[in-house]
């Protein structure tokens, strides 16, 4: 009796919760979407861990079952009633999701199921022997190819074609697989490997290469081979057999080969590129870097003045006809829809320009004739703003504003947007951008464009113009949406096709202020709400032969859900709820925030509460920037030792911050000034609600963000600590360098985009010293952590180690922790737990008074 006395308050009582520690991060995954099936009744997603092995769950609609493969990432419905993976280290498991049985078949490196579901493909490797299988949905092998170094499907998912290599045989087997399995050796030779098979789009056809001698030697060659099914019927291009055929070029394989088939299977398209590329930019040779080269040294020397660069050409197989498109001096190609016109350009064609998207002249070449004239003169060559239509009719462009539409078949040019008055471009970076096109109407003669808001269809003639979305008056952004991509186009060699909608049945995406979610467009009936609310709500599917939606929910305070719904019904119901523990610890909460910089623009922040947040209480806050961050409202963040820029908020709120993201309007000229001007209104907002320790404040930035938070701190005390990753701090020196991805200047960011000085240093001096963070190190009074990776590509760490310097020489607090072999970001998962904790110790030390932190106040480890 005693004991029960003693006992039941103890068991009777709730424990409090507490934020979570560093010892509770390893509970934290990430939740991914994977896959939905056909009609709906099933999905499988993943959840990855940092440290613990990721797994692939596959989970009923009804979330009554519940199937797990530790260490998968992704898998394979087949219809209703299958479900297929790769398990590392064992081979492919096959779910059977009707009677919970499973499979393992060994050796398996990749596999997939015919579209009618009668049939599985398995590639299989084992004692260095490849071969493929073709299995009955049990597993049971029906046939199978010893030799197979690959495969490819028909579109129609129920042919395949495999090359096969026995000995110093080489063939190419077709092999239908409907009801019956049937095979057929296409092609059976020794001269060479055959690669690089690929279809029709509607199946008719197949094209390979046939590919034998070595590069190094300058001995390879390679043969293109065309086979019609209808005619069953093959032919073949051996370049020394043609008259015209540049004797200094070669058919490229691999990547480059770009073999493709027209859709009328007509032309055969594919890459020409140099027998021995040239030895003018040797190592060991004399850099020649001329005032008057249109690209500057480093360029030329990556690309060899494009002559590396695979170039496109087309052969009439029925006519054994050839022409080359592209060339050294017009490289890159768009093709029309029907394959019948040639787009070329060369993006230094024109004078040197200083921006990201230079100028040039775009030619047409008709295919046919091989007649080629200028098409588009001064045109960007910022390929948002070129959209070819699918059916092949027309192209769109955009330029000064406007979207005007290309007959290919009149040759006329109409300015389709001149009666809208409405601003279909974006300056938010500084340069001038297109909102784009969402689509092609189905008829092909109206063309889906859009604003900051909402969709327009237009006709193509320019003679109507029709609104599709109202989301202007409601602040609201609509973007056509489909599930599984986010792409409203495909590619088409080095541009764009657009794709074609249905414009009266729209699936759409939108975003407001604080809202977010899909909606389905009637437009007879109206607009209907699938998802909508103010958590953030992303990644949506949908089941390919049911209305079955599935999308992800989330919020600061709530972990990612998966949810899944029925248009015609509107409740959803939560499929999976990630990260479980989370309702065990003590969390913050997220605050939308408004202030007014000093130009009296209205502006918008997101302030995160720190967790058991007590209003008798002021907390130390840290402020995190780059540009524009309110898009992060309702967004949940694992709590994380890995993170790549060392900064993460959930590991801060529960430490007992604040945490603030401003946004940041810009004035061009003055990137520096307005970042300062922004910053400061946000935090004396906070400091205003009375929440925050005024002396108890940090800054933080990385990137462009690391270059506000080095200028910021020149212009005020308001911030106790301070640190910055990968930011710029000389802007002299910075727009005279060389950007290492590009091999181009660094002008271009200043004087068309991110660095908005909208003037080059030559016209602006004192604009550029006035944003410069080292001109101003002298005035620096807060103490400032700054890191780097030591083979950052992006912002070379030369830059960091400028303000170093700057401060070391005027006595300024500082440390630079510099990461070797890590580049803008931190991938390196040690150097990632490293550095948050260096971040957060260096936050704790200046804004809580701790002292722990040797390193900080001695140098030591």
């Amino acid at each position: 009796m005693f004991f029960c006395l003693v006992c039941y308050p103890v068991f009777g009582q709730v424990q409090p919760k507490a934020p979570v520690t560093e010892a509770d991060y390893h509970l934290w995954g990430t939740l991914y979407f994977d896959k939905i099936s056909d009609l709906g009744n099933w999905v499988s997603y993943r959840m990855d861990y940092h440290e613990h092995p990721d797994t692939l769950f596959v989970k009923n609609a009804v979330a009554t079952r519940t199937h797990k493969f530790p260490e998968s990432t992704t898998g394979t419905f087949n219809k209703e009633s299958q479900f297929a993976c790769l398990v590392p280290g064992k081979g492919l498991e096959l779910l059977n999701m009707e009677t919970a049985s499973r499979k393992i078949i060994p050796s398996v490196t990749s596999f997939l199921f015919t579209t009618n579901g009668k049939f599985l493909i398995t590639q299989n490797r084992a004692a260095s022997v490849n071969w493929v299988c073709i299995r009955d949905t049990n597993g049971k092998i029906l046939d199978s190819i010893i030799g197979v170094s690959s495969y490819k499907l028909n579109p129609a998912g129920d042919t395949m074609l495999c090359s096969v290599i026995e000995g110093n045989n080489n063939s190419i087997v077709q092999i239908t697989m409907r009801n019956l399995i049937a095979k057929k050796i296409i092609v059976q030779d020794n001269a060479g490997t055959l690669t690089n098979m690929v279809w029709q789009n509607n199946g008719q056809s197949f094209a390979f290469l046939q590919h034998s001698g070595d590069a190094v030697s300058g001995n390879e060659r390679n043969t293109i081979f065309y086979y019609t099914l209808k005619e069953q019927k093959m032919y073949h291009f051996e370049p020394e057999r043609i008259n015209n055929f540049p004797d200094d070029l070669r058919i490229a394989n691999g990547y480059e080969s770009r073999l493709t088939i027209s859709d009328d299977g007509s032309k055969i398209f594919f890459g020409l590129i140099k027998k021995i590329p040239t030895g003018e930019y040797a190592d060991n040779e004399v850099q020649i870097w001329n005032g008057n080269d249109k690209r500057l040294y480093p360029q030329r020397k990556e690309y060899r003045d494009w002559e590396i660069i695979a170039k496109l050409a087309a052969w009439w197989p029925r006519e054994n006809r050839f022409f080359q498109i592209a060339s050294d001096e017009k490289p890159f190609v768009v093709l029309d829809g029907k394959q019948e016109y040639a787009i070329t350009f060369n993006p230094t064609d024109r004078e040197l320009q200083y921006k990201l998207y230079p100028n040039t002249n775009f030619f047409l070449t008709e295919l046919k004739s091989g007649k080629t004239r200028l098409w588009l003169e001064n045109q960007s060559v910022d390929m948002n703003n070129l959209s070819i239509s699918p059916d092949g009719k027309y192209a769109a462009y955009f330029t000064d504003g406007n979207w005007w539409i290309y007959s290919f078949s009149a040759g006329t040019y109409t300015n389709v947007t001149k009666k809208m008055n409405l601003a279909l471009l974006s300056e938010e970076n500084g340069e001038p951008t297109s909102f784009g096109v969402e689509g092609w109407g189905l008829d092909g003669q109206t063309i889906v464009l859009r604003d900051q808001y909402d969709l327009w269809e237009i006709t193509t003639n320019g003679s109507s113009c029709q609104r599709i979305t109202f989301g202007m008056e409601k602040g609201i952004s609509y973007r056509v949406k489909r599930p599984g991509i986010d792409l409203s186009r495909k590619s088409n060699f080095d541009g764009f096709t657009g794709l074609a909608i249905d414009v009266d049945n729209l699936l759409l995406e939108a975003t407001a202020k604080e809202d977010n979610g899909y909606f389905i467009l009637d437009r007879k009936k109206g607009i209907f709400p699938i998802a909508w609310g103010t958590g953030f709500i992303s990644n949506l599917a949908k089941a390919e032969g049911s209305d079955v939606y599935v999308y992800q929910e989330e919020d600061f305070d709530r972990p990612p859900s998966l949810k899944i719904k029925n248009s015609k019904n509107d409740k959803a119901n939560i499929l999976i709820q990630s990260n479980y523990q989370h309702k065990n610890y003590l969390w913050g909460k997220t605050e939308a925030i408004h202030y007014r910089n000093s130009k009296g623009i209205k502006l918008n922040g997101v302030l995160f509460y720190p967790a058991g947040y007590n209003p008798e209480k002021k907390y130390p806050m840290v402020v995190h920037i780059y540009e524009k961050l309110f898009d992060r409202l309702h967004r949940y963040f694992n709590p994380s030792q890995f993170n790549m820029e060392g900064f993460n908020i959930a590991n801060l709120t529960a430490k007992g911050y604040f945490v603030l993201l401003p946004d940041i309007e810009y004035e061009m000229g003055n990137p520096g000034l307005s970042a300062a001007d922004c910053t400061k209104a946000a935090t004396k907002e906070v400091i205003r609600r009375g929440l925050v320790n005024s002396d108890k404040i940090g800054l933080t930035g990385h990137s462009f963000g690391g270059y506000e938070t080095n200028f910021i701190i020149t212009q005020t005390d308001l911030f106790a600590a301070a640190v910055s990753g990968a930011g710029i701090s000389d802007l002299r020196s910075h727009y005279l360098s060389i950007g290492w991805p590009l091999g181009s200047a660094e002008i271009w960011r200043y004087e068309s985009q991110q660095l908005r000085m909208n003037k080059s240093l030559f016209e602006d001096k004192d604009g550029y010293d006035r944003n410069s963070p080292v001109v101003h190190a002298d005035r620096v009074n807060t103490p400032l952590l700054l890191w780097t990776g030591e083979e950052d590509r992006q912002i070379h760490y030369y830059q960091s180690i400028a303000f170093y310097l700057a401060l070391q020489r005027c006595n300024k607090k500082e440390i630079m922790l510099v990461y070797p072999s890590d580049r803008h970001v931190i991938y390196d998962r040690s150097h990632q737990k490293d550095l948050t904790r260096r971040i957060e110790e260096w936050f704790d030390y200046y804004l809580k008074d701790k002292s722990e932190a040797k390193w900080i106040v001695n140098g030591t480890k």
